[in-house]
């Protein structure tokens, strides 16, 4: 048989395959009386993850593209698409491929109802199994593996450490700011990665006990490093995608491409920060010490006990990688968003000022536990931009072995096992109805109540409009992010220092107006992109920012 007889059968049967399931899915589907998008590709395929990007301009303007599915099969779609497709078809529908049923949620009463019934709604391992390069982690667990690392990684997320929290961001954003009140009128074109240093130093202080300058090479490499810390960890991040589509010694093997062999590095290089924090804090409790508290303590003390909840060392080192991932990224991408946003709307950064300055005014040492809870406009303005911009556009649920029936629009529908349910996490937070035909403009004064009084010591933060399960970037039930609070104190104290004496504006280019210079600031926000989170291009030196002394 030759060649091309061989590719030909190969490509019918695989065809034959595709329709066979398609059909299969789409049977399944009809069951449960709602909207249906018919889709012959299944966008978690990894060859189409890699490619989509060149292929999807083509699939658009494609004339068989007769039932509209190609705006529906990559990562991120609903994040370019809002609130619309539900506005069109409602609060839930249905998208079927020859793989998989993915029913896909924007309603607050049915996402509160999913949250809370967690055994009956669990999180679908096998998109989360490619995480675990390091380890298994709290973040790629259920049941009672997820009990057991729960119990040991959430402790360190209390009053105290949120104390740690306020004091390093205070101190690593009057350094940042600094160092951008130095450009002088050149501005500054690093927000993005300064962010980025920023929500890493806060977090290896407060939790893992390693505390950096923020100043760029005040910090010598680590004897045996080729990389830094900060380098290592952004070399893994940054490159995620591949990381978790090729085994990890693909990117060791002789005769790769240098980038490849970069990643390989990184890889390395953060495994080897990795186990040295563990060997550290083993060393602390050899000698009895009693300890930071932090996260690195929690771990390495829970898991040396002979007891039911210990971690092996390969699950320390995964939660270690797993909360570096999810607790920098996002928190440095959220501040990146706001300071753009604020350079745009100058109003909004004297509405934070005369907040922050009532609260704080000439004090030198700013206190957690009093300044805090005043600050709610920083924390309204928090809100607002996750609402627009949260790290993730989908959370995605499973029905494993078991149908599931959930009320949607006052009917009951029967949803089939291995059934994907998304919660459309963009959608909910855009939707008009809850949210007002505003509902695309970023206002954080939509958080905060209007006072009666002249004076803003009366004003409090408002519970979402529409009720529970409409405002959800740390998610909701009991898998609820073990670090909303540090992301909170961490954001708000950031806020504080750089708007409590300092004011943000665009850099105008030659030929340009204040007002077209907001727009292109603007712009550059709105061409936002999800990865793994949701975050601004880097561009070098895409957006210039110049920050003057109040």
């Amino acid at each position: 048989m030759s060649w091309l007889s061989i590719i030909s059968l190969s490509a019918l049967a695989c065809f034959l395959w595709s329709t066979s399931s398609l059909l299969k899915n789409y049977i399944k589907a009809r069951k449960l009386n709602l909207p249906i998008i018919i889709s012959p590709l299944n966008p978690g395929n990894p060859v189409w993850v890699l490619f989509h990007q060149h292929l999807l301009p083509y699939l658009k303007s494609s004339p068989w593209d007769i039932t509209g599915f190609v705006r529906y099969i990559y990562f991120g779609w609903s994040y370019h698409d809002k609130y619309h497709i539900h506005e069109k078809l409602g609060p839930a529908f249905v998208v079927v491929n020859p793989s998989t049923i993915e029913l896909y949620i924007a309603d607050g009463e049915v996402i509160d109802s999913i949250f809370s019934r967690r055994k009956d709604f669990p999180k679908p391992l096998a998109f989360y199994k490619p995480l675990e390069f390091y380890g298994k982690n709290v973040d790629t667990v259920e049941g009672a593996e997820w009990q057991r690392h729960r119990k040991i990684t959430t402790p360190p997320f209390n009053e105290r450490n949120s104390g740690l929290v306020w004091n390093e961001s205070l101190r690593q954003a009057r350094d940042m700011v600094k160092e951008w009140s130095e450009c002088n009128k050149n501005g500054t074109n690093s927000t993005i990665h300064d962010t980025i240093t920023l929500a890493l130093y806060v977090l290896t202080s407060a939790g893992f006990g390693m505390s950096y300058s923020f100043k760029p090479g005040s910090d010598s490499l680590p004897a045996g490093h080729t990389l830094s810390y900060r380098d290592a960890l952004a070399g893994v991040v940054s490159n995620i995608i591949p990381i978790l589509i090729f085994p990890l010694n693909f990117f060791t093997l002789p005769y790769t491409p240098p980038r490849v062999r970069r990643i390989g590095t990184a890889i390395t290089e953060f495994k080897a920060y990795m186990t040295e924090m563990v060997s550290r804090e083993r060393k602390l409790v050899t000698k009895r010490d009693v300890g930071t508290g932090n996260l690195i303590s929690s771990l390495v003390r829970a898991s040396d006990q002979a007891n039911e909840y210990a971690l092996t060392d390969s699950e320390i080192l995964g939660n270690i990688f797993f909360y570096n991932l999810a607790g920098h990224e996002s928190s440095a991408n959220t501040l990146a968003f706001v300071i753009h946003l604020l350079a745009v709307y100058p109003t909004y950064q004297d509405w934070l000022h005369e907040e922050i300055n009532r609260v704080l005014g000439d004090q030198e040492t700013l206190n957690y536990e009093d300044c805090f809870p005043q600050l709610k406009r920083c924390l309204a303005t928090m809100y607002e931009t996750l609402r627009l911009w949260g790290p993730i556009t989908v959370l995605p649920k499973y029905t494993n072995n078991t149908p599931q029936s959930l009320t949607i629009d006052g009917k009951s529908h029967i949803i089939p096992a291995h059934t994907y349910v998304c919660i459309n996490q963009v959608a909910v937070h855009t939707l008009p109805k809850y949210w007002g035909e505003d509902t695309l403009q970023w206002l954080p004064d939509r958080w905060i109540t209007s006072s009666s009084s002249p004076s803003i010591v009366n004003e409090t933060l408002k519970d979402p409009p529409g009720g529970k399960g409409t405002f959800i970037p740390w998610a909701d039930g009991p898998r609820i992010c073990a670090g909303k609070k540090f992301s909170q104190v961490e954001f708000v104290a950031v806020l504080a220092t750089l708007f409590g004496k300092w004011r943000v504006r665009p850099k105008v280019l030659e030929g340009e107006s204040g007002m077209e210079a907001k727009k292109r600031v603007m712009d550059y926000v709105v061409d936002s992109e999800p990865k793994i989170t949701v975050q601004l291009k880097k561009k070098a030196g895409s957006v210039g920012l110049v920050w003057e002394k109040r």
